[in-house]
This record gives C-alpha cells, structure tokens and sequence, in this order.
C-alpha cells in the first residue's frame, strides 16, 4: 500500500505534530507514506528533520489552483492507493482531483469544521462552505473525536465511512529532575486564536488573589498583540512569558519545567497537548470539549470545566495551588501519565492502517 498525505504546509501547533508524528511512526518499520505540501514552511521543516520523504509542490497562493496539474501528474505517476488530506486547502483540493485519480482518498478533520472560520466575515462563510462540501466527497473520514464524528454525520457524511481515532504519542519516560519552584508555574500552549480563550485565562488570573504563579505561553497567532496588550492591562506583564512557536525539544522541556497546564478553549477534538503533559506528568486544567473528558475521566486526575466558565476556572486554580503546595498536584500528574498511556502512536497508526484497509 503505498499512501501519500496532503496538507497545505502553513500548518503549526497540533495539526503539524498530528502530521509529522503520524508519518514518522508509519515509516519507522517500512517506508510507505510520503509528504505532499503545497508550499515551503513549517511542516516541511519538521518533517524533513524526522526524514520523512517531502515534495514541495510551491502554490503561488491558497486560490492557485495551476498546482492540480503538477499534484495530478505526480499522483498518478508514482500510483498511490491512498491519498490522505489534511486541513482545508487539501481537502479543496482533493475534491477538484478526486475524478481523475485511481486512489482512495481520505481527509482527517483536526477540528469542528463549522467553527474553523468563525469570525472571519464573508470570505470564512464561503471557505466553511468549501470545506464542507468537499469532506462530503472522500471516499473516508477520520474523526479526532467522537463531537467531529457527530458533526460530520449531521452534515451529510455517510456514517460508515467516517472513523474516530483519537489522536496519540509515543510516550517516552518523563524528563528527570523536576524541582518545586518557589513559584507556581502555569503553562499555555496552542494557536492565539480566540477559539483558544487564552484571554479568559488572562482576564481569571487578573482576579486570583494568588500572586505567586508565573504563566508560559507557547505558540503564535493572530491574536498574540492582543493577548499581550491584555497582560499589560491586567497589570500581569511580570508574570507572563510569551515564548512563541517552540520546536518539539524546546517545548517538551518548557512543559517538563511547568506544574499546572491550562486549556481554556472554547472548541477542541482530543488535543495532543494534554498527552504532552501527560508525558511530564503534568496535570491539567481543561474546558469539557471535544473527547477531553476521554482522558480526565475522574477528578482525581485533573480538572475538568465548563468552556467560557471563569468561576470555574478560578475555582480550579485556587484548588491547584492547594495541591501544589501539599504535593498533591505532582501526584495528579503521576495519575495522569499512567492514564494517558492507553492514547499511544503506535495504536492510532495501527487504527489509520486498518481504516485504509477497508478502503482499498
């Protein structure tokens, strides 16, 4: 079987580790799967550094569709059974390809496909209705969660050709040498996006009575002038670090080095950043979206709150604080690697493989 996966190559945060970790693990044994990107960046980046077989296809813009006929030609030509998308300039593109190839096309949706352009006016009204009417044309869907398989069906997508597989990592031994700081740290890693809700999380520490936390935030985005405009506002520009966009290295031991993790979104599948903490044994504040509950499936694990909830939110870290300095909190965060343990790499490529199986 030999697969080739397809994304537009811009990607950052969790859909390029979803990429890169999927096709490393599938060629760890035998290489079968390939790289199709449509422009240079960071998904070619990384992926070239774990080895991964890239071709840079270089569309001129998200509107250049001259790309097909080069895509179409070397698709056909290297003769692949499986093409796999991922994201929405993919997808569109598949669509436009799928009567002129032989192979099997699946897409995997990352995310909820009817909010992945909220707020964008008119021009993200059209690219939703783009987007969703080519998922409705692959031939297989996988669904990160269960609330994306949900949507998917509800928008026309027939039921036995879309599959839930929750994302997974190879979980190595944690990092070694943790020490307590004399500060609580806090972690926040993802796109600054509003549907992230890392304001939120500005806006609740504003209000915390504790003053002795510092927060790491990890990652870019459209909204990073603004977050960092409401940490001077909130009087907090002391205690919170913008990072930025961090390699895999960097950011494991930024995670490593933390005590709690907030997860604030508003919208989520199975994020990949909560298996990272719970690789360091990191406990988590998460909002219940998507199949998080999946993992923090008991309180003693971590906690588990209302999306837009600032009450519970501050509830969740004054009880954070409290297990922090009684110990508790690292303890958590042992529980939580051992249940984080059953969402690993190798059975969600095991699952993908079974999948295209059934396809072919």
């Amino acid at each position: 079987m030999k697969v080739a996966h397809i994304n537009a190559g811009n990607e950052y945060g969790g859909g390029l580790v979803h990429i890169v970790s999927l096709l490393e693990k599938m060629n760890a044994k035998q290489p079968v799967a390939e790289l199709l990107l449509m422009e240079e960046g960071p998904v070619a980046k990384a992926a070239r550094e774990k080895g991964i077989p890239v071709k840079v296809f270089e569309q001129q813009s998200r509107y250049d569709l001259l790309v097909l006929k080069r895509l179409l030609s070397y698709v056909n030509e290297e003769g692949f059974s499986i093409l796999h998308s991922h994201g929405p300039r993919a997808n569109m593109l598949m669509k436009l390809l799928q009567p002129l190839i032989k192979a099997k096309w699946v897409a995997t949706v990352h995310s909820h496909p009817l909010l992945d352009f909220k707020e964008r006016g008119f021009f993200g009204r059209v690219f939703e209705k783009v987007n969703t009417s080519s998922l409705l044309r692959a031939d297989g869907l996988i669904a990160v969660s269960e609330e994306i398989r949900d949507v998917l069906i509800e928008l026309g997508c027939q039921a036995d050709r879309v599959c839930t597989i929750h994302n997974g990592i190879d979980f190595k031994d944690p990092i070694s040498g943790h020490l307590q700081t004399e500060k609580l740290t806090l972690i926040m890693i993802g796109r600054l996006h509003p549907i992230k809700n890392f304001a939120l999380a500005l806006e609740v520490l504003s209000q915390w009575e504790q003053t002795n936390w510092q927060l790491l935030i990890c990652g870019e985005g459209q909204e990073k002038t603004e977050l960092q405009q409401l940490a001077v506002s909130y009087g907090l520009s002391d205690q919170v670090c913008f990072l930025g966009w961090l390699n895999s290295r960097e950011l494991k031991m930024r995670v490593h080095q933390s005590d709690l993790m907030i997860h604030p979104s508003l919208s989520e599948s199975f994020p990949l950043v909560l298996l990272e903490a719970a690789e360091q044994q990191v406990p988590v504040i998460a909002t219940d979206v998507g199949d998080v509950r999946c993992l923090l499936s008991r309180k003693d694990l971590g906690w588990l709150i209302s999306p837009a909830d600032s009450a519970s939110l501050l509830e969740a870290l004054e009880a954070a604080y409290i297990d922090w300095q009684s110990g508790e909190l690292k303890q958590k965060g042992e529980r939580l690697r051992k249940q984080g343990q059953q969402f690993s790499l190798t059975a969600q490529v095991d699952q993908v493989r079974s999948f295209y199986e059934q396809l072919n």
